[in-house]
């Protein structure tokens, strides 16, 4: 299992998809972080936004069109019911939290690489469990997007321990 493993992180490919997955984190935590600033800034800017973009897509044929114009409408519904102040502190810092580590990964700070895969697997299991409470295919895809990325992480850190 361990050879069939290191065969897989030989391949060309593994590397790019890595950066990949990894980029992929980074542009997640820099709109989470946009995103808490912009709510913690002004609150209203990010209900104007969602209304737009929610009409815009919405006047599009098709049902899939409609069906994301109606999750956008309904993401906007519930960001005006509950309390922002949670909403803004958990991006601000899940963003910023993602941030360093994409910087840590990228870097190959190979220290920080058990570090990375603990808080990738906190993460990971609160996606698991709002994803139980409140099942959506955006939910699952993320939720699959970071255990491949876990998995890549792993195999890079294994890698490089290995060099080192």
């Amino acid at each position: 299992m361990n050879e069939t493993r290191k065969k897989l992180r030989e391949q060309p490919w593994f590397e790019t998809v890595y950066k990949i997955g990894v980029g992929i984190k980074g542009f997640d935590g820099l709109v989470e972080f946009v995103t808490g600033i912009a709510l913690l800034i002004s609150p209203s800017l990010v209900h104007i936004v969602l209304s737009a973009v929610a009409v815009e897509v919405g006047e599009r044929q098709g049902s899939v069109s409609h069906f994301i114009a109606d999750y956008i409408a309904r993401v906007d519904n519930d960001l005006s019911r509950s309390g922002l102040g949670f909403l803004v502190l958990f991006l601000i810092t899940h963003g910023l939290v993602k941030l360093a580590l994409v910087y840590c990964l990228l870097k190959e700070i190979v220290k920080a690489y058990p570090i990375a895969l603990a808080i990738l697997v906190l993460f990971l299991i609160y996606q698991v469990y709002v994803f139980i409470i409140q099942p959506s295919i955006g939910m699952g895809l993320f939720t699959f997007l970071d255990i491949v990325i876990i998995w890549l992480v792993w195999g890079e850190y294994q890698d490089l321990r290995s060099k080192k």
